[in-house]
């Protein structure tokens, strides 16, 4: 299967470019979290001799100071080594979801076209787990995916449109039909034809940098933190309304609201590179960068399409993949999920009256 990854250069004042490799970047990131030389060397295994002079290979490459040491107090990165890791690092979780759908368009159309195995399209809501999950190269010799990664609500109106068979979305658990993110949701979630495949619950909250006081909307409203934001297509951006509207704010009024990102990840991982303060997103996500969560939530992913559908021969691949021991083994092991309820079928109608009454 083809695997398209990003790679990264910096352009010199000289017009020289630089590879920015990954051991480069592991490295500087590495020192900045073990905050000094000593204990980066060990966390790499490596003396500290060459650990010193790989730094002022990488200083001499790139003509600048990419590590400010402290003596015995430690070593952290410059300002110009901050910036060149995270750049790359949002460069990375911007453009994965893309990149991953291009990939498996690709594979799809010249890897697969031959071969007599099952087809099938589906459209999904952002998650880190789901997408390590449909890495797997076994499931990919018994069947044709295509797969494309969206928000919930992008995600159900290409259903509707009949681009994909099946669309992955979410919905929090526990609010009535009268929430403004059920509301919101209930323009794609409607209809007696349709059904669903359930996934697993997850956490949803506030993600910050660690603080023995987190910052809250309030501290955003009264300019103090910085928003970052989902993109408008996601379930996530309308629950964010929804809090800002319960704590009695304007969106529009609080710094950072339009700054959208496209996943959980590149919220994450906004907020860790000092670009903003406070977002709503998944625990996993918050875990992936050292960062603070705290609880809001529990949401239930899920899988909706149409009755018809649960009888395409894909299906016969598809639902026992997601039952299987391998698959509830994964998401039970990562962070802020469980998979009491993987792969269960229902009724769309049944199943969101059910989640609104838990």
């Amino acid at each position: 299967m083809l695997n398209l990854k990003i790679s990264a250069r910096w352009k010199k004042d000289d017009g020289q470019f630089v590879e920015l490799d990954q051991r480069m970047l592991n490295t500087l990131k590495t020192i900045d979290s073990a905050g000094s030389i000593s204990l980066a060397c060990k966390a790499l295994g490596v003396s500290y001799r060459t650990l010193w002079s790989q730094i002022q290979q990488y200083n001499q490459m790139l003509g600048e100071e990419l590590v400010a040491t402290h003596g015995r107090a430690g070593a952290c990165l410059t300002r110009f080594g901050h910036k060149l890791i995270w750049m790359v690092e949002q460069g990375n979780v911007r453009v994965a979801p893309d990149l991953g759908t291009v990939g498996e368009q690709l594979n799809a159309e010249w890897l697969d076209a031959d071969q007599n195995k099952p087809w099938i399209s589906l459209a999904l809501s952002d998650d880190p787990v789901l997408q390590n999950l449909f890495q797997n190269t076994a499931l990919y010799k018994k069947l044709q995916l295509s797969l494309r990664w969206s928000g919930s609500i992008a995600a159900l109106s290409a259903l509707h449109r009949g681009e994909v068979r099946v669309a992955g979305c979410h919905l929090p658990v526990g609010l009535d039909e009268h929430s403004h993110v059920h509301q919101i949701m209930r323009r794609w979630l409607r209809g007696s034809n349709l059904s669903v495949i359930e996934l697993f619950e997850r956490d949803l909250g506030w993600i910050s940098r660690p603080a023995a006081t987190p910052p809250t909307l309030e501290d955003v409203a009264q300019r103090r933190a910085l928003l970052v934001n989902r993109n408008s297509a996601s379930s996530t951006h309308h629950q964010l309304d929804a809090l800002i509207t319960k704590a009695g704010l304007k969106a529009e009024n609080l710094p950072g609201f339009f700054h959208e990102e496209n996943s959980h990840l590149a919220v994450a991982c906004t907020i860790a590179a000092g670009h903003g303060d406070l977002g709503l997103g998944i625990r996993a996500a918050a875990d992936h960068y050292g960062l603070q969560f705290t609880s809001v939530s529990k949401e239930r992913y899920f899988l909706v399409l149409h009755n018809s559908d649960l009888h395409h021969p894909a299906m016969d691949i598809l639902l026992p993949w997601l039952r299987s021991a391998e698959v509830s083994a994964q998401v039970e092991g990562s962070a802020g999920y469980r998979a009491t309820r993987l792969g269960k079928t229902q009724a769309l109608e049944v199943f969101l009256n059910e989640i609104q009454e838990r």
